[in-house]
C-alpha cells in the first residue's frame, strides 16, 4: 500500500485539523517503524557476524553501542569453536589484568595527590614557626629519641635524615657547635658493602667531617627480616654525641620533666 503524504489531505480551508492530524502521525510512525526495522536487522546482522568471528559480547556491544544483554540475546544461538572460546577468555584475562594496572595507577595518582593537598594544609596550618615552637618540638622530640638514662651521655639516635639534621639545628640553640659532636653509624652486616655510600651521604646531609664519625657499628640480623631491595635508599641508623653534655644533658630532662608535669 502507497502512503500519501498528509500534505495531499489538506484542504485550503483547512477544516478537518483531526483529520490531519490523524494522517500526519500516521505517516509519521509508519515511517519510523520501517526505518527501525531495516536499522535493527543491519546491527542484528552485523553483531552476528562479529560474534562469529570471535568477538566477546562485551566488544560488540562497544563497538555498535549497544547493551551487552542485547547483543548476548540476538547471539545465544550461535556456538563457538573451542579455538574461539579459548582467545575470547585470553583476550578478556588480558582486558582485566590492563583494567586493573590502570585502576590501580589512578589509585596512586589519586592518594599522591590527596597527600599533597593533605601535607599543604599541615604546612600552612603552622605558618611560620617562633624559637620556642622550634624548642618545643625539639624537647618533644629528644623525650621520644634522646638518651634518658644516668651515664651522663647526651646523645640523640634515629633513622631519618631530616630529624637528625632538625636535632642539630636545635642543639644551636643552646650554644652547641658542630665541632663538637660525635656521630657513630651503625648498619646492617647484610649493606656491610656500602659502608662508604652511607657514610657519604651522612657527610653530605648534615655538613660535618668524617673525622667526628666514629667506627661504624655493625649489626646482624635474619635475613628475611632485612629489606635489601632497599639498595640506596638505605641509611642505616646514626648515633650523634655532644662532648661534655652532661649539664645540658640535665636541663634538658628537666625541662621534660616538667612538661611531664603539666600534662
Amino acid at each position: 500500500m502507497q502512503i500519501r503524504h498528509p500534505q495531499q489531505y489538506k484542504s485550503k480551508k483547512r477544516h478537518d485539523d483531526v483529520f490531519y492530524l490523524h494522517s500526519m502521525y500516521t505517516y509519521l510512525y509508519t515511517n519510523y517503524v520501517i526505518i527501525y526495522l531495516m536499522y535493527s536487522i543491519q546491527i542484528k546482522n552485523k553483531a552476528k557476524v562479529l560474534r562469529k568471528s570471535g568477538k566477546s559480547i562485551y566488544d560488540i556491544a562497544r563497538m555498535l553501542g549497544l547493551r551487552p544483554t542485547t547483543v548476548s540475546y540476538w547471539c545465544k544461538d550461535i556456538k563457538l569453536s573451542s579455538f574461539l572460546i579459548r582467545r575470547i577468555s585470553n583476550q578478556g584475562k588480558k582486558k582485566a589484568r590492563a583494567a586493573m594496572l590502570v585502576y590501580t595507577e589512578r589509585q596512586r595518582i589519586g592518594r599522591l595527590k590527596r597527600q599533597a593537598i593533605e601535607r599543604s594544609i599541615g604546612r600552612k596550618s603552622l605558618g611560620r614557626l617562633s624559637s620556642r615552637d622550634i624548642t618545643m618540638a625539639g624537647f618533644g622530640l629528644y623525650w621520644g629519641e634522646g638518651y634518658k638514662g644516668n651515664n651522663g651521655e647526651l646523645g640523640f639516635t634515629n633513622s631519618n635524615s631530616d630529624i637528625i639534621r632538625f636535632h642539630l639545628s636545635w642543639l644551636t640553640l643552646f650554644g652547641v657547635s658542630r665541632k663538637d659532636l660525635i656521630f657513630r653509624l651503625t648498619i646492617n652486616e647484610a649493606f656491610r658493602s656500602q659502608e662508604k655510600r652511607i657514610k657519604r651521604f651522612w657527610l653530605a646531609k648534615l655538613s660535618v667531617k668524617e673525622d667526628q664519625f666514629t667506627k661504624t657499628t655493625i649489626i646482624k640480623s635474619i635475613l628475611k627480616k632485612v629489606d635489601t631491595s632497599r639498595g640506596n635508599s638505605y641509611r642505616g641508623i646514626l648515633r650523634v654525641k655532644v662532648r661534655r653534655g652532661n649539664a645540658l644533658k640535665n636541663r634538658i630532662l628537666g625541662a621534660l620533666e616538667h612538661i611531664s608535669a603539666c600534662a
